[in-house]
């Protein structure tokens, strides 16, 4: 395992990644009432890096091997491990400047995560072999672009601001990422247990047709 997760992990962009996320918090640490915002594209960057680790380049090699999605997902969990650590460190660090809410804000960064390696590895059960970089092509602008503009604040606080009011409902913002992050959770879990790899389907297929003729037969 240890050899295939230094392999297969993109370790580069990992390592990019992780430095970005401690930058972007030290941003909002320096002047949280003006760089706010950048805690949201903080959540966004880790949410594509966790993405793109799960990536296959090589899935039509690997697919139909004996190893299953599982434990290559598992094998690929160290860059994901950094990944997480770099967060808390982060958060950590910034802890004073967070509105009196770190713990809210390592949750939506848990949540994030969560939720990013649950939809790349459903699509890895449907045979794309590398959805993690569309996913953080299309996550990490979208969520830098709602902390920046903070479309219904009031009834969908994702990213409060300050300390609540008027700039979003801390508490409700908790209780939003913890259910999404919840159901991330077991849509991972699915996805791991039902290891949809597409090599079995011709297989079961072809299982199928034999059984039919012979009880034609």
């Amino acid at each position: 395992m240890p050899r295939h997760a230094a392999r297969a992990v993109p370790w580069p962009l990992v390592t990019v990644a992780a430095l970005l996320i401690a930058g972007l918090l030290a941003a909002v640490r320096y002047d949280n009432w003006t760089l706010w915002p950048l805690q949201g594209t903080a959540v966004g960057l880790l949410a594509g890096a966790v993405g793109w680790c799960l990536d296959e380049p090589a899935a039509a090699v690997v697919d139909p091997a004996p190893r299953g999605l599982a434990w290559r997902t598992l094998a690929r969990a160290s860059g994901i491990a950094v990944l997480l650590a770099a967060w808390s460190a982060a958060v950590w660090w910034a802890r004073a400047e967070l509105y009196g809410h770190p713990w809210a804000v390592l949750g939506q960064g848990y949540a994030a995560a969560v939720i990013a390696a649950a939809w790349v590895t459903w699509r890895r059960t449907r045979g794309e072999a590398t959805p993690g970089q569309r996913w953080a092509i299309a996550v990490v602008p979208a969520v830098t672009v709602w902390a920046l503009v903070r479309p219904l604040e009031r009834h969908v606080p994702v990213f409060p601001y300050a300390f609540g009011g008027g700039f979003g409902d801390w508490t409700a913002s908790a209780r939003g990422w913890a259910v999404a992050g919840g159901a991330g959770a077991v849509a991972l879990a699915l996805a791991l247990i039902r290891d949809g790899r597409p090599w079995r389907r011709p297989a079961a297929m072809a299982g199928r047709r034999r059984s039919q003729s012979v009880s034609a037969r």
